[in-house]
């Protein structure tokens, strides 16, 4: 077995390994640090040896490989490819950067529900986790709701999308969300929900068409709650979308911006590049992500300026995403970026620059290939 090739993946903390042999149609191979590793193939066991492997989960023909965010990938992946071997063996590894690494600012978010009731949020940040609670009044909705049931069995951790800045901050932002979210009214309707056993996802999430009048509310609770009870957005919801772009509040930035990534249309491209251009990092990378999940390439020159954006998260996000979709016209922007400050950014870019340089066409994002693959193996 030997690397193929290297890929990013929307986590500057995963990379996704291609190899030369598949696995047998329908198996995984997954491990995690710490795991008792006495049966694992040997290869797995030279790999979890490597300081920073965190991580591995194999599936058809790669291995998706997470990193402990304080080990950077320059220190690691030189030796998986000691241990795995590589078809490119010229292929140098970039020297390390002088300065120490910092953290991308990438936070996992979790919330712990019990039949759809949020009892409490969790956010991870350099393997160390942190815990929030919510108002009362949430913890008596699971009480009433649990009274016929197991509470610590069904209790479950529901992962979010990860968000990138301070974990405190987003854990506080987090909670304030779901409280405006969950006024009592929908809380007691899911404690009835769940004691008549019919809690289902659709009953358990209300919805409502949003409306300009709505998001002119004072409260930003109000503002967000009316966003956060729409149905799956269209182009026809673009005017109010537009308009919670411009709110005060962060939190409803972000949520209008990830709706925008839904609607599957070209029109939506000039919100999400408004968005590109928020005041905020959260909100800036969201709008990459949401511009990688659609794969219009007319947000190629939007893209290209990204690689310029005072924020490093921002700029890795560029890259990977002229990686992924970009052509001959982001060359010399590419090329610049094998200058950037951040090892993450400039191998993003070579990844790219040798993509492009090679003729070698754009596959799109990763969730995307997984999907073609999915859907040619069911062939």
């Amino acid at each position: 077995m030997r690397i193929v090739s290297i890929e990013p993946t929307p986590s500057p903390y995963s990379m996704k390994i291609n190899l030369n042999e598949s696995l047998p149609n329908g198996q995984t191979e997954e491990y995690k640090q710490n795991q008792d590793l006495s049966e694992a193939p040997d290869y797995v066991k030279k790999l979890f040896a490597i300081n920073g492997v965190k991580e591995l989960y194999r599936v058809i023909d790669f291995i998706a490989l997470e990193r402990n965010p304080k080990v950077p990938w320059e220190e690691i992946l030189p030796k998986v490819k000691e241990v795995l071997g590589s078809d490119d063996e010229g292929e140098s590894t970039e020297e390390a950067s002088s300065s120490a690494e910092e953290n991308f600012g990438e936070i996992k978010v979790f919330i712990q529900k019990f039949k759809h009731i949020p009892m409490q949020v969790k956010v991870e940040e350099d393997e160390e986790e942190k815990r929030f609670g919510l108002d009362n009044r949430f913890m008596e909705a699971v009480m009433e709701a649990s009274k016929d049931a197991d509470l610590l069995e069904e209790r479950e951790w529901v992962e979010q999308n990860p968000r990138y800045g301070d974990g405190n901050e987003i854990g506080q932002d987090v909670v304030a969300e779901i409280e405006a979210s969950y006024d009592q009214e929908r809380l007691n309707a899911l404690v009835k929900l769940a004691m008549s056993g019919d809690a289902d996802h659709e009953q358990a999430a209300p919805q409502e068409k949003l409306t300009i009048e709505a998001l002119e509310a004072d409260d930003w609770k109000e503002r967000y709650a009316a966003l956060d009870r729409m149905p799956n957005p269209t182009v026809e919801d673009l005017p109010a979308l537009d308009k919670a772009l411009d709110d005060p509040k962060m939190s409803v930035r972000r949520l209008a911006t990830a709706y925008l990534g839904e609607i599957e249309d070209k029109a939506v491209l000039p919100y999400i590049y408004k968005a590109l251009n928020d005041k905020t990092v959260t909100v800036r990378r969201t709008a990459g992500d949401c511009l990688s999940d659609l794969g219009y390439t007319e947000a190629i020159p939007k893209m290209i300026e990204a690689l310029k954006d005072s924020s490093r998260i921002v700029r890795w996000r560029a890259a990977m995403f002229l990686y992924e979709y970009g052509d001959e016209t982001a060359l010399p922007a590419l090329a610049d970026a094998l200058e950037d400050p951040e090892f993450e950014v400039r191998m993003q870019a070579k990844m790219a620059l040798s993509r492009i340089q090679g003729g070698e066409e754009a596959k799109g994002s990763i969730w995307k290939q997984m999907m073609d693959m999915t859907k040619e193996k069911k062939k």
